[in-house]
């Protein structure tokens, strides 16, 4: 079916497939940072959701899906406080409006609370509508940094929260032991397995209501839901995967998964980067709405194939091929 990109000025950017909202980009004067929510899967699910269903005021920056940092010079980008810094997006532009595939660039600043810029920011969304009713969303961002420092560069500080956050459907999340799942391309499970690792991809699947969804909207972000009875709901298993781009130096990035329910490559774990005035950091990824278990939506095999496409053959295999797991 065919896309239709529509921007609401100070406002959002809206994403539909017939009369349905699959996506929206959030931006404007009560928006701290600029984020996606919903973002629909197969059978028309929300497959994400805005805020911890058991902390909603403690991780209200969990916003579905988002970019920030936690220390870029000592500011944070990733935290909802009186102390933190605001991506501010000062543009939008509808390169493909209508299609398979829609895309807008935005340009963004990255201001310190006192107002100074530390980094412009482009970043360039594109919506793919696939099959059996998926989604793929690619995010392309270029950090520029403004250098008004003493030392002469921006650094992004060591850190496992940034640069990508993507907050699951409460019913997915591994801790509500409904049969939730976090898999990566090594084949290791969960955040027992996953946390702190390198991987191409990973992916997060679990339970979705068919009907009766009771996941967060931004009006009702800060509601926690209560605990779902696993026999008192009809659901389907999706899932959501996020693919690292082969250019992002992946050697240099682990994965912050969690069995409460989000997952985010983390750009600059393990040792800080510094990015002086003349340096442009480039990431990519693409986050994937697919329906069943990874191995079930070949998420190895799409992954490598999307890997070809953007940066031709060659890699590791990340596979994901397996059979279900134990009881």
């Amino acid at each position: 079916m065919s896309l239709e990109l529509e921007f609401v000025p100070q406002k959002a950017l809206v994403v539909r497939r017939e009369k349905t909202v699959v996506a929206a980009s959030w931006f404007g004067p009560g928006t701290l940072r600029p984020y996606i929510y919903p973002f629909v899967g197969p059978g028309e699910r929300e497959l994400t959701r805005c805020g911890h269903p058991r902390d909603p005021v403690g991780h209200s920056h969990h916003r579905s899906i988002w970019i920030g940092h936690h220390d870029v010079s000592g500011t944070s980008f990733w935290e909802e406080s009186p102390a933190a810094g605001r991506i501010e997006q000062t543009s939008a532009t509808l390169l493909v409006r209508e299609g398979r595939s829609v895309q807008a660039r935005l340009e963004c600043e990255w201001r310190a609370p006192d107002g100074r810029v530390l980094l412009n920011e482009k970043r360039t969304l594109s919506f793919h509508d696939l099959s059996r009713g998926e989604l793929a969303l690619d995010i392309d961002t270029e950090l520029r940094p403004v250098v008004p420092t003493k030392d002469g560069v921006i650094t992004l500080g060591d850190t496992p929260f940034g640069l990508l956050g993507i907050r699951v459907a409460a019913t997915m999340s591994v801790a509500e032991g409904l049969g939730g799942l976090i898999q990566n391309s090594q084949e290791a499970e969960n955040e027992k397995g996953c946390l702190g690792q390198h991987a191409e991809w990973c992916d997060y699947s679990g339970p979705v209501p068919i009907t009766g969804a009771t996941e967060a909207s931004p009006a009702n972000a800060g509601t926690a839901p209560a605990r779902v009875d696993p026999g008192a709901i009809a659901a389907e298993i999706a899932g959501v995967a996020c693919f690292e781009h082969p250019d992002n130096t992946p050697g240099d990035t682990l994965w912050h998964v969690r069995d409460d329910g989000w997952m985010g490559p983390c750009i600059s774990k393990g040792e800080p980067r510094a990015l002086a005035a003349s340096d442009v950091l480039r990431v990519r990824w693409r986050i994937l709405a697919h329906a069943g278990r990874p191995w079930e939506a070949r998420v190895g095999e799409r992954y490598r194939e999307w890997r070809q496409q953007a940066a031709g053959a060659g890699g590791k295999d990340g596979s994901g091929k397996r059979s279900p797991p134990k009881e």
